[in-house]
């Protein structure tokens, strides 16, 4: 079966299985924590640039960036796909805000609730989970952050260790629990491009 007609088939199970899917609660396990030392010395103007079977990709989005630094998360990389000034105008920021991204790697030992909720979304779709990170997608003004207007979306590429050639997705899990399957946009085995959301999201991939 080539990889297309895969990606069909994923495609119309991964429809099903949005309208079934359960809820597993604080699936977050806990408010996003204060940053850490490791996590202050990774701000930077942007994510570190990806390399994607030759191709590099980047963003200019400033933020807190802490992925692929403990090599247990599973994700190697993270990359926001819309620059600042796109983003700040398309979330209508005042002259004075920007938009602020913390990503940061966890594992199940560390978020077991919601590596539960990963492995109930891959159990549920015939997957593994390869990895997850937490994302807050948020503004800053003054050296404070604050939350983004609600519905606020962008296009986000995680990169991963794929040396099966899966088929990816990602498993989004809001705070409470509320679970959402994204298929992926682009077509490089090492990477998955979906949308986030402004707020806090747990993303796990999952690997078919």
């Amino acid at each position: 079966m080539n990889n297309r007609v895969v990606k069909k088939v994923l495609a119309t199970m991964l429809a099903a299985t949005l309208l079934t899917m359960p809820i597993v609660a604080g699936a977050t396990d806990q408010a996003e924590p204060a940053q850490t030392q490791e996590q202050k010395e990774t701000i930077t103007p942007a994510a570190t640039p990806i390399n994607a079977g030759g191709t590099v990709i980047k963003s200019d989005v400033p933020g807190a960036y802490s992925v692929g630094k403990t090599g247990s998360s599973g994700v190697t990389g993270f990359v926001v796909r819309q620059s600042t000034s796109a983003l700040a105008q398309a979330a209508g920021l005042a002259k004075n805000e920007k938009p602020f991204v913390s990503a940061y790697d966890i594992n199940a030992k560390k978020s077991p609730a919601a590596f539960a909720s990963f492995q109930g979304a891959a159990a549920a779709t015939g997957g593994t989970v390869m990895g997850g990170i937490n994302v807050n997608l948020a503004k800053i003004a003054g050296g404070k952050l604050s939350e983004l207007p609600a519905g606020t979306s962008v296009p986000a590429t995680f990169a991963v260790s794929n040396k099966g050639g899966k088929t990816l997705a990602v498993a989004k899990v809001l705070p409470g629990g509320a679970t959402e399957i994204l298929k992926d946009q682009d077509d490089n085995p090492n990477t998955v491009t979906v949308p986030i959301t402004a707020g806090p999201a747990a993303y796990g991939i999952i690997g078919y």
